[in-house]
């Protein structure tokens, strides 16, 4: 093949893990086959195509305009989780009489066996009268007298109606962790309860501010199901080698509200937390100066906005004199589905996962 003959000179791809993921192999204008290989919650990759000698170039049939990347969509479907998926994007570039042919298969991670070494329970609250479905993952080697860090996971809006899996399956937010634990990295005890009822009902009361638009809602006020969460950490403490000096907690939206609010009601109980995009009461984040915190928030959150929940809450970190880090993703970072899926990037970043870990309670 000469200069004249190449129609494409480049060809990436990413996902909104931000993790520098590569086609395989890498690009040559006289290899026509490439894979992709991505994690099990991404839902769409953007390839960069460049074209040469004046051609135009279609992806899937679609006639490439501009410069931005072309969105290959994945699906988002239940039945496409937990098992071998792939989408194919086939890419033609024309110039004239001139074609070729590409194709690039884009694999998604089958976590099957991550999604099995959960065990799914329900916890019947007495105090709440809730009954909490919750899915808990035990490290390999439990057993062994050793204890064990404790990561607790607090879900978002979207799995309060759905089977208890889906706060595996829907994002990271709890199987990367037991991911790791699974390799011998972090090894850990992961608990992921879920909040079952929705209308207005999340960890803390501001699902009625975003399910229904009520300005007065008591947004960082526990609900019955935050407190019932809590109450299943105080049993699950009871009942397994936890080391409790390594406690550490998590949440993405609603789950981002929990997280805040849950360690500044009970900032003795956790060594960390990551809380993402989600919001804390500026009045009374001032309890969390002893906690380290690692903060992860989109500017163009879409539905969480930066500006109204995320900016107040740094300002208040700040007065108090807070140890905390944040992350802001940049608009456009976060592409698909939309800003709000912050937590992909938050939770495929290892620098968080090993500084969790290196975290103590004193």
């Amino acid at each position: 093949m000469n200069g004249n003959d190449i129609l494409i000179s480049d060809l990436k791809a990413e996902d909104i893990t931000l993790t520098g993921n590569s086609i395989v192999p890498e690009f040559k204008p006289d290899v026509h086959e490439y894979k992709y290989f991505v994690q099990s919650d991404i839902y769409g990759v953007k390839l960069y195509l460049k074209a040469e000698n004046g051609a135009e170039i279609f992806v899937n049939g679609k006639r490439v305009t501009d410069n931005n990347g072309v969105l290959v969509k994945l699906s988002q479907d239940y039945e496409s989780y937990g098992i071998d998926y792939s989408q194919k994007a086939e890419i033609k570039a024309v110039n004239g009489n001139h074609e070729t042919a590409y194709s690039i298969e884009i694999i998604r991670e089958n976590a099957s066996e991550i999604y099995n070494a959960f065990k799914p329970y329900v916890f019947n609250d007495e105090s709440t009268g809730v009954k909490m479905p919750y899915e808990l993952y035990l490290p390999k080697n439990y057993g062994n007298g050793k204890k064990y860090p404790l990561v607790f996971v607090l879900h978002g809006a979207g799995q309060r109606l759905q089977s208890v899996d889906m706060v595996l399956k829907r994002y990271e937010s709890a199987a990367v962790w037991a991911k790791d634990s699974e390799k011998g990295i972090n090894e850990c005890i992961v608990l992921a309860p879920q909040c079952a009822e929705a209308n207005g009902i999340g960890w803390t009361y501001f699902m009625e501010f975003l399910d229904f638009g009520n300005e007065n809602a008591e947004n960082y006020k526990l609900t019955k199901w935050g407190i019932s969460a809590y109450n299943l950490l105080q049993k699950i403490k009871k009942e397994y080698d936890v080391d409790l000096k390594r406690i550490y907690m998590t949440g993405v939206s609603m789950g981002g509200f929990g997280t805040f609010e849950m360690a500044v009601e009970h900032p003795e109980e956790f060594a960390a937390i990551v809380p993402v995009c989600g919001g804390g009461n500026p009045e009374t984040v001032k309890n969390l100066k002893g906690i380290p915190i690692w903060i992860f928030h989109a500017e163009d959150d879409p539905e969480v906005s930066y500006e109204k929940w995320c900016v107040p809450t740094l300002k208040a970190l700040d007065e108090a004199g807070a140890d905390y880090t944040k992350t802001i993703y940049e608009k456009g970072k976060v592409f698909y589905p939309s800003g709000h899926f912050s937590w992909t990037p938050a939770y495929a970043n290892k620098a968080m996962r090993k500084w969790l870990f290196e975290q103590f309670k004193k």
